[in-house]
């Protein structure tokens, strides 16, 4: 058995107590203070301010993960290499793996979306199952490897670009698309890669972060007491900037630990250390725009090219929208709509609200502007939906001067929105939406003790 990490609640300490170390953290979401209690067998904990979900009880969390992981390395080379589908018309066939269909962009010079789908469907996940296994398997041992922590902290940051679920929808949009003019044959790669699926999903889900970390930990770094000295019951309280809360495996840390170690990193993940990120909001901002701005050809230049019999067709995304809705394929239709249209569009008027929010000090709805943020953080991915069906076709509905499809000018610019609004999401710092709210807290009070003056 292997000791439980704390689980924490918002912090009721009296003003002239202090707490040790081990008892406290700092949400990451909103920084809130907060004091740990003893977990309880699928207890979820979260914050209380912001909502964000700080702690979930896993059972057998590292030999189930480590299970998992083996099962989809072994998934991993059949599902990628081996044809998913074979479409037929007239006694033509083609068929294509994963593999072929990342070189099918290249060979029409698509390097940018040959490369994106390349990195989320191939590389990426290979990346993340490979890095669990040997973190589990380091665990089990009982390992205290250095390159242990470095790996979870990759672990962690590549989780949201191995995007093989999305491509899995892609696959099934696809074979709906084609039904009516092909004849589809499931080949092995197909139920491969629905088990490589399956398994990776899986494992994500089943790690406890916390324990994993606690068990990596080689040593403690103490927070003064002092630090740890707070408001009364009845306030909420910040760390501010008495602790140091590492954003990537959220070790606490004392504030002037960066200036007494010389340590510009983490000592438990070797992640940089920051109070908050640095330039936050510009480089939100800009790329805002820049998916703004490509947002604008992505939907108005043709995002695929089919041609019958040697005459070209191009369709925009909603053209290829009003097609499934014309054949039926209302569901289809539906799923490409959000995830091509109305996802990107509420990334950014999302993101924009909350940088506007912080800009003017806008105080109201906080926590429902953190939980939009995260909402905006988890469904950003599933823009590249279009993507992959698009790689697919390109690959799968090639039958000579019967039918090609090649993909249009806009597939590179829609790429670029999905990448913009992702890393937007990545480069933005929640807790600067508090840092705002106190601001204008604080000048309100300082206003108000004047004008009462």
């Amino acid at each position: 058995m292997y000791p439980r990490p704390p689980v924490f609640a918002l912090m009721l300490a009296p003003s002239d107590t202090t707490l040790p170390t081990a008892a406290v953290t700092v949400c990451p979401g909103c920084d809130l203070l907060l004091q740990s209690i003893t977990p309880q067998p699928h207890q979820v904990a979260a914050c209380p301010r912001c909502g964000q979900q700080l702690y979930r009880y896993k059972d057998n969390a590292i030999q189930k993960a480590l299970v998992l992981s083996l099962t989809g390395l072994l998934l991993y080379f059949p599902a990628n290499l081996l044809p998913l589908l074979t479409f037929s018309v007239l006694g033509a066939e083609t068929h294509s793996s994963i593999v072929q269909a990342c070189l099918s962009m290249f060979s029409q010079k698509q390097y940018v979306i040959g490369m994106a789908v390349a990195l989320t469907t191939l590389i990426f996940p290979l990346l993340i199952l490979s890095g669990l296994l040997l973190i589990t398997l380091g665990l089990t041992r009982h390992w205290q490897a250095a390159w242990m922590p470095r790996f979870f902290r990759m672990y962690h940051h590549l989780t949201e670009w191995a995007m093989t679920d999305v491509f899995l929808v892609g696959v099934l949009i696809t074979i709906v698309k084609m039904s009516h003019t092909a004849v589809v044959t499931f080949n092995s790669g197909f139920f491969c890669f629905i088990g490589l699926v399956l398994a990776t999903i899986t494992a994500q889900t089943v790690i406890d972060r916390q324990l994993f970390w606690s068990l990596m930990e080689k040593d403690e770094t103490p927070v003064p007491r002092e630090s740890a000295e707070r408001a009364p019951a009845t306030e909420p309280s910040d760390a501010g900037g008495n602790v140091l809360l590492c954003h990537s495996c959220h070790k606490l840390l004392p504030a002037e630990y960066v200036a007494t170690s010389g340590r510009q990193n983490c000592p438990r993940c070797g992640h940089s250390l920051h109070p908050r990120k640095e330039n936050s909001i510009t480089r939100t901002w800009a790329l805002i725009l820049t998916a703004c701005i490509l947002t604008v050809p992505a939907n108005l230049l043709p995002i695929m090219e089919v041609e019958h019999f040697g005459v070209p067709d191009r369709s925009t995304i909603m053209e290829g929208i009003l097609y499934f809705f014309q054949e039926g394929s209302y569901g289809i239709g539906l799923v490409i709509l959000v995830a091509s249209i109305l996802v990107p569009l509420f990334k950014i008027i999302g993101l924009a609200i909350i940088l506007l929010s912080i800009h003017f000090r806008w105080h109201s709805w906080l926590r429902h502007k953190a939980i939009m943020f995260r909402y905006i953080e988890f469904i950003g991915r599933w823009s590249m939906l279009d993507i992959f069906v698009i790689t697919l076709l390109c690959s799968l509905a090639q039958f000579g001067f019967l039918s090609t499809v090649n993909a249009a000018p806009a597939a590179f610019y829609f790429t670029g929105v999905v990448l913009s609004t992702m890393f937007a999401a990545l480069s933005f710092d929640p807790r600067l939406l508090w840092d705002a709210a106190a601001s204008a807290s604080n000048h309100q009070e300082i206003h108000g003790k004047t004008s009462h003056s």
